[in-house]
């Protein structure tokens, strides 16, 4: 396998005049940046190599990294042993960016390590701040016919108008680029780790690359937040058509040419459907009641709110529609439910409900529960409330 990321070399030694009126000469060491291999770019712009320093690349047990270096993540080793023990100074040295080009006097990280095993080349690990580069999700989304969701999953590059130096001279070179999605490596799997091949990246660009794509069956699903919403929210609802795990990722829904805007960002796993609010139903009714009695011989439950819950159909379509109401709990004493119809999930601290009604057709869900407490500052919200205030 050949060698991760850039590769820093100590060019060759020139020969200048230094005083012409003697004639002596004075060597003058010029640094120099190969073509490198890889390099891995992270989501928070970090930018890692790995770095393979020849032996007649290293002067006076000393070779050298870009100036940004983030210290603390450099690892040096030689046959396989780590090197614990070396010093580190940013100073400014002639080097060649480009091929062709004359040298520039560059800032440096200046590496020496006291004990070195002569002649042996030096693996270097090590990450860079202030890259200029960054790359995050997008979730490219596209309705299409008979209930078909077009999904593509794209990385978006972004550089800046004025990249360091050092990272163009790297970009031009045309480097294999590896897109990481997470830091943690002991968490890490294929899904996290994308290869892009070669590509050209420069300066000042938005570069979108796909990463995966597929296509899924989607569902609109009707919710209702019936304690504090006065009308069902509209999802769009599919299976995840992805391998990959991504967190913070940015969907966009096109659907005849107009894009469904206000999309929250996401999490998408292969195991979790995709979920996202579109919009409010008008045409579906609600109405909901509460009824609250009071029971003096009850000494740590006395109250009983008794709720009704009333949705119509008013679409020309069969809907799915959920009803979500959030649970009561007590403070003292635990509050005890009683139902003629058993939720159909309880995700979290809510209860749900689900039905699926002809046009026209009408759910009507009812339960109770005794409590420790009378007043509810939701019930404010319902269309009727009685003893609760």
């Amino acid at each position: 396998m050949k060698n991760l990321g850039v590769i820093l070399l100590l060019s060759l030694v020139f020969l200048m005049p230094c005083a012409a009126q003697t004639g002596d000469t004075e060597e003058i060491i010029v640094y120099r940046l190969p073509e490198p291999e890889r390099l891995y770019i992270y989501r928070n712009g970090m930018v890692v190599y790995n770095a393979i320093i020849p032996g007649n690349g290293i002067v006076n047990n000393t070779f050298i990294l870009p100036e940004n270096v983030q210290l603390d993540s450099l690892a040096i080793s030689q046959a396989g042993r780590r090197i614990l023990s070396y010093s580190t100074e940013t100073v400014e040295a002639l080097v060649v960016l480009r091929r062709g080009e004359r040298p520039n006097l560059v800032r440096i990280l200046q590496v020496h390590i006291p004990e070195i095993a002569s002649g042996a080349p030096l693996e270097v690990k090590y990450g860079i701040r202030n890259s200029g580069l960054t790359w995050d999700f997008i979730l490219d989304m596209e309705i299409k016919e008979q209930n078909q969701l077009s999904c593509a999953l794209l990385a978006a590059i972004k550089t800046e108008r004025e990249l360091p130096d050092t990272t163009k001279s790297i970009l031009s070179k045309r480097p294999e680029i590896i897109l990481a999605s997470s830091q943690n490596i002991l968490l890490d799997n294929t899904g996290s780790i994308f290869n892009l091949g070669r590509p050209l990246i420069e300066a000042n660009r938005r570069i979108l690359i796909k990463l995966e794509e597929g296509e899924t069956a989607y569902s609109l699903v009707y919710l209702w937040d019936a304690n504090r919403r006065e009308r069902p929210s509209a999802y769009l609802r599919a299976p995840t058509p992805f391998k990959t795990m991504a967190d913070r990722v940015q969907p966009y829904l096109n659907s005849s040419g107009i894009n469904i805007t206000g999309l929250s960002a996401l999490t998408i796993s292969p195991d979790r459907p995709f979920d996202f609010y579109i919009g409010d139903q008008p045409n579906i009714s609600t109405r909901k009641s509460v009824v609250t009695a009071e029971y003096p011989d009850r000494v740590n439950l006395p109250f009983t709110h008794s709720l009704e819950y009333n949705v119509t159909n008013q679409l020309n379509q069969r809907i799915a529609i959920e009803i979500s109401v959030p649970v009561t709990y007590g403070v003292k004493h635990r509050t005890e439910y009683h139902f003629t119809q058993a939720p159909d999930d309880r995700p979290g601290d809510r209860m749900l409900w689900r039905y699926n009604l002809a046009p026209g057709e009408r759910a009507l869900l009812s339960f109770s529960f005794d409590s420790e407490t009378k007043d509810n500052p939701l019930y404010s919200q319902f269309d009727y409330s009685e003893g609760g205030r």
